[in-house]
């Protein structure tokens, strides 16, 4: 359902080579599906910065495009980003790690898919995932679902509204799973290849 797109940063690209501080860690179970993790990248701190550092063009695109729209200049965006949040899942090889992440910003979501639930509106953003093994670093480019939960939401329990990813081996592709008040929105389960075919 979306387009993938690979591409490598090319030399002299100022790029954070910051990696998250969860290439700590070797995976275990990678197959098991874990819920992701959500970063607010408006003033991005942590191990939020390494994931700031994979969108910093597209963070530099929303902070733009939010200052032609204001009505009148000003200079909010000068420190942090324009209302930018990301989730992630990232798996270690031991000899790289690899996250998936998406973007959810004003910019950069193109559409959205009808919900179950009024209090979740259910996004299409840009996907990266990326690849940081030694010196070297790789991006693919992509787009995924981002649930994004309204304030007038009622009460749900956590398992009921969430995003889930894991990593087939036998594929070496993540997979992802969303559900919105416990019904599966099957327009987000992608299989996402590490090394997709050119």
């Amino acid at each position: 359902m979306f387009r993938v797109v690979r591409f490598f940063l090319a030399a002299g690209v100022v790029v954070s080579r910051a990696v998250p501080a969860s290439a700590e860690t070797f995976t275990a179970d990678p197959e098991a599906w874990r819920p992701v993790y959500y970063t607010d990248l408006r003033f991005p701190t942590g191990e939020g910065l390494s994931y700031a550092s994979i969108w910093q063009d597209k963070l530099d695109e929303n902070n733009t495009q939010a200052q032609s729209d204001a009505a009148s200049p000003n200079t909010s965006y000068v420190v942090g980003n324009h209302n930018a949040k990301e989730w992630h899942f990232s798996i270690n090889f031991q000899t790289k790690l690899v996250a998936l992440t998406v973007l959810n910003s004003a910019a950069g979501c193109t559409d959205e898919i009808a919900s179950p639930s009024l209090g979740t509106k259910i996004r299409v953003c840009p996907m990266r995932v990326a690849t940081f093994e030694g010196d070297h670093y790789s991006v693919i480019d992509g787009a995924g679902c981002y649930l994004e939960k309204t304030a007038d939401r009622g009460v749900e329990d956590s398992t009921a509204t969430a995003a889930y990813v894991s990593y087939d081996i036998s594929l070496r592709a993540f997979k992802t799973r969303f559900t919105v008040a416990h019904v599966e929105i099957p327009q987000c389960a992608q299989t996402i290849p590490l090394h997709p075919a050119k």
